[in-house]
């Protein structure tokens, strides 16, 4: 049940301070750390008192908070399990987004299908020319980073939060910044699997439909651009026609 890997946390005597929040600080990061993997039983409360050298209380205290998170279940008469940690988790703001898996991944695509196309259509109605310009020096950043992984998928992120501001939706704007590192890990994930070439077509023909305010194209545009990103990431089908309709750099 405890990793013998030494560069993972390992549980130690508590300090006779604040007692119940370090045994429970320990016990949560324990599980975020996946010393304690999904699924298994997690040391008994005998073993935790004799580990942390507090008593039988302040172990169960920790266990209840831990349940009441998500992150613990407990099982009448055979102990606590360690449970999965995905999307809610995340969003409830527990979890670090490094976390997350491929199941989790999965659900981010759609999201970001359902979400990215309504606001690539209000960007395209509601952008100013100010806008618009900074959106362009943007693109112009991000070809300049092609091969540079992290500042490029920074530069990326950035398009994505100026398409927000685009639409002059404060709420929107808020959706980006508690997103942010969702997108961040998968446009990392994508571009590294897939390369740069789709992301960079792809945020042209997005800015080319912004700056003719024409929401319908920019709405097509970004469909095609998230559900290609899953296309390519999933398979190696990489120029297949959605809808039977091939999106091209004329239009």
């Amino acid at each position: 049940m405890l990793s013998a890997d030494n560069n993972k946390p390992k549980l130690k005597a508590i300090k006779k301070v604040n007692i119940g929040a370090q045994v429970y600080e320990q016990m949560k990061n324990q599980i975020i750390s996946g010393v304690w993997e999904a699924g298994n039983k997690i040391p008994s409360e005998n073993q935790l008192m004799e580990i942390f050298g507090v008593s039988r209380t302040t172990v169960r205290q920790a266990i209840q908070k831990l349940v009441a998170i998500g992150y613990l279940e407990t099982r009448r008469g055979e102990g606590s399990y360690v449970c999965r940690l995905g999307m809610e988790s995340y969003l409830r703001g527990m979890i670090p987004v490094s976390c997350l898996g491929e199941e989790d991944l999965k659900e981010i695509f759609i999201f970001r299908s359902l979400f990215e196309c309504g606001v690539a259509e209000m960007a395209a109605r509601y952008a100013d020319d100010q806008q618009i310009e900074q959106l362009r020096e943007n693109y112009n950043k991000m070809k300049k980073y092609v091969g540079q992984l992290d500042k490029y998928v920074e530069i990326d992120l950035q398009f994505h939060g100026l398409l927000g501001e685009c639409t002059h939706n404060a709420f929107v704007c808020e959706i980006y910044k508690i997103i942010e590192e969702i997108l961040r890990l998968t446009m990392g994930k994508i571009t590294d699997s897939i390369g740069y070439e789709h992301g960079i077509k792809s945020h042209s023909l997005l800015l080319e439909a912004i700056s003719k305010h024409d929401p319908e194209r920019a709405r097509e545009v970004m469909r095609f651009h998230v559900e290609k990103n899953t296309e390519l990431y999933y398979s190696d089908n990489f120029w297949k026609p959605i809808n039977n309709h091939q999106i091209t750099a004329e239009g």
